[in-house]
């Protein structure tokens, strides 16, 4: 049932749909249509101008930190999935731009930072077509040479509570791991690992730009993918508060 809530929650806090909701208000109230569409032009200027939502994302975001300052190495690397989808036709990965996750854990790993792989993901679509995640990117590391004994796999979870609940399953609470996952969602990560009784040190990939941009185009300009940004940063927030909360 939470899964299910979640989802319809998700949905309704996008930006795009209270754009539209105000612009079919404006078609329906004629006396306040005005009004409305006021609403509705602020509403997508502010949603959609990169300049705004980078200042504001860089206080959420947990820092990135380099790769040279950890000196130990680590039992296993847990990395987050949905940074990917795959074609069973082709065979073939269509990997999302958070796919700096496996990019990176495949690094640490390369480097000796970390012994082992463990790949938490299974199916995240309300309705679930049989995909598994974490199976298919262990498929891939295999076929580049990841040696299959240092991949572990859990790839029942739906979402990032579940991830650290089924990840705490097969991992030993007494070690310290490294998590790897983006910086917008390492919030919320975080603190489900700390729920589920897992020693976790930050590993964040996918930041947003860390340096100020002159740009008078980013400044003043409304973009189109920044609506999509804000709807991942909207449903991070929500997220980890009602985690803390419910737990």
């Amino acid at each position: 049932m939470f899964f299910i809530i979640s989802k319809i929650l998700a949905f309704t806090i996008k930006p795009s749909f209270w754009i539209l909701l105000l612009l079919i208000t404006s078609l329906i109230n004629k006396k306040k249509r005005k009004r409305y569409l006021i609403y509705s032009f602020f509403t997508f200027y502010i949603f959609s101008n990169d300049f705004i939502f980078k200042e504001i994302t860089k206080i959420w975001e947990e820092p990135q930190v380099s790769i040279t300052t950890l000196t130990k190495q680590y039992e296993a690397g847990i990395l987050l999935g949905g940074f990917s989808e795959y074609d069973y036709l082709t065979k073939r990965h269509n990997f999302k731009k958070e796919a700096d996750r496996l990019i990176y854990t495949v690094q640490l790993y390369n480097n000796g930072i970390i012994k082992k792989i463990v790949i938490s993901g299974g199916n995240g679509m309300l309705i679930n077509n049989k995909y598994k995640e974490a199976e298919t990117i262990r498929d891939f590391l295999v076929q580049n040479n990841i040696n299959t004994n240092d991949i572990l796999i859990e790839s029942k979870s739906r979402n990032t509570k579940e991830n650290a609940l089924e990840t705490a399953k097969i991992l030993d609470a007494k070690n310290e791991y490294i998590l790897i996952t983006s910086a917008v969602h390492m919030k919320r990560s975080q603190l489900c690992f700390k729920n589920a009784g897992l020693q976790t040190i930050p590993f964040t990939v996918d930041n947003v730009m860390t340096y100020k941009s002159r740009n008078i185009e980013r400044i003043l300009l409304p973009r189109a993918k920044t609506l999509e940004s804000w709807e991942e940063l909207i449903h991070e927030v929500i997220g980890y508060y009602i985690y803390k909360i419910s737990w």
